[in-house]
């Protein structure tokens, strides 16, 4: 099994691509970031792609996994029934794809890519989730599992695009004609379905290689230039402002500390304050006007985004011991929870005529699938719902999904 929470990362990961191709002084920059401490959505997400690959490595279904914890790098994971679900449905294409008699020989689980033979000017690779070979169709798939909830684009992608160049190039001896690049992501709907895929001929691929290879060879000479500047303040104004690009910004280790990022987010903070050396809101009267909303929604999450950024870097230099005047690391407070042993409370309770104990309830469907077992779990689908729960206003450049209805439509709508 691939020990996901300890995996290295190469200094172009296929994770990174995007960001340093539209960023290409983001992978200087990243020299400098500091420790990363696991978040628990990156946990659970690694939770759930642990699960999933011993499902493909041993033929057990995800809900064999209800209740248990799997280890990631710093934290303990219970596996709930969505990282159950989110698992299977992954787990369930692969074999779909796979097909039941495919020889294991033309399979790959957690396979890690080196695009080192493009003569790269950084180490470069990274780990496809599940690679497929269909001889019939003289294909080559990576299937890409993405548990965040954050709609991932399919076209174009160039985080799979670079597991589909590392796969054709761990295997150069299989006959691929085309390449297919799906993502399974079951936590974030779309018009086109949780799965969603892309293929491509091989001369497409080797062209759009052409273009990645110009982009690490930007990135190399940001890095080169970096080095010149030595530290020079007026060189470093410069390089921030030929190489820095934000856009790209999620997940950079450095998003708290860039200095584009920054200036950008001012900009846009400057929009609604008086003084940006006494930051306050204006006093204007409350602006409702639609076409000012919109025009605040737009950048509200540039200024979100950098806000977010800067805690979670204090966070983490604090956690690492540096003091800060006027804030300070405190303990979270957990919900309460019954201790390890209750003998003793369980006497009690029963000396009250009290029982501690709750009453029989139905299992959720995750629970009941695991009692079934994989050849009878679909008897329970008839009788499974996902109801809608509310609504998320959200970029309509961001979503495919269709809009809901008002309030108001779904009240005249009901009136006879």
């Amino acid at each position: 099994m691939a020990d996901h929470g300890e995996r290295s990362h190469s200094t172009w990961s296929a994770s990174a691509t995007a960001r340093n191709v539209n960023c290409p002084g983001a992978l200087t920059l990243a020299q400098f970031a500091p420790p990363q401490r696991e978040s628990i959505h990156s946990a659970r997400g690694t939770a759930c792609h642990q699960i999933a690959e011993k499902c493909l490595r041993t033929g057990v279904d995800a809900s064999t996994f209800l209740d248990t914890v799997e280890k990631t790098k710093e934290r303990e994971i219970e596996i709930d029934e969505e990282l159950v679900n989110s698992a299977q449905e992954y787990v369930d294409y692969v074999r779909m794809a796979r097909g039941v008699f495919e020889p294991v020989d033309t399979w790959w689980v957690e396979e890690r890519f080196d695009l080192s033979a493009l003569g790269t000017p950084f180490d470069a690779g990274g780990t496809g989730d599940c690679v497929i070979y269909v001889p019939d169709e003289d294909l080559l798939e990576v299937i890409d599992l993405k548990n965040g909830m954050g709609v991932v684009d399919i076209t174009e992608n160039p985080q799979l695009r670079t597991y589909g160049l590392g796969a054709l190039l761990a295997h150069p001896d299989l006959n691929v004609e085309h390449v297919r690049v799906t993502i399974v992501q079951p936590r974030a709907p779309h018009k086109d379905g949780r799965i969603r895929s892309e293929t491509f001929h091989v001369a497409d691929l080797i062209d759009w290689t052409a273009d990645l290879l110009k982009a690490m060879n930007r990135s190399k000479q940001a890095l080169d230039e970096f080095e010149a500047a030595g530290g020079n303040s007026v060189l470093l104004d410069e390089w921030n402002a030929k190489w820095l690009n934000p856009g790209k910004c999620t997940f950079c280790p450095v998003e708290g500390s860039c200095p584009a990022l920054k200036r950008d987010a001012l900009s846009v903070a400057a929009v609604w304050f008086d003084d940006m050396d006494t930051p306050r809101l204006g006093n204007t009267a409350l602006d409702t006007d639609p076409a000012s909303l919109n025009r605040d929604l737009n950048m509200i999450p540039m200024l979100e985004d950098w806000i977010k950024a800067r805690r979670a870097l204090a966070h983490s230099m604090a956690e690492q011991g540096t003091e800060f005047e006027d804030h300070m690391l405190v303990d979270k407070i957990g919900n309460r929870k019954w201790a390890d042993d209750t003998a003793e409370l369980i006497v009690a309770m029963k000396y009250h005529n009290v029982d501690p104990f709750a009453e029989p309830k139905l299992l959720s469907p995750a629970a009941l699938e695991k009692l079934l077992g994989s050849k009878r779990k679909a008897l329970i689908e008839p009788f499974v719902v996902r109801e809608i729960t509310g609504t998320n206003l959200v970029s309509r450049t961001k979503t495919t999904r269709s809009a809901a209805k008002s309030k108001a439509e779904t009240y005249f709508e009901a009136q006879p």
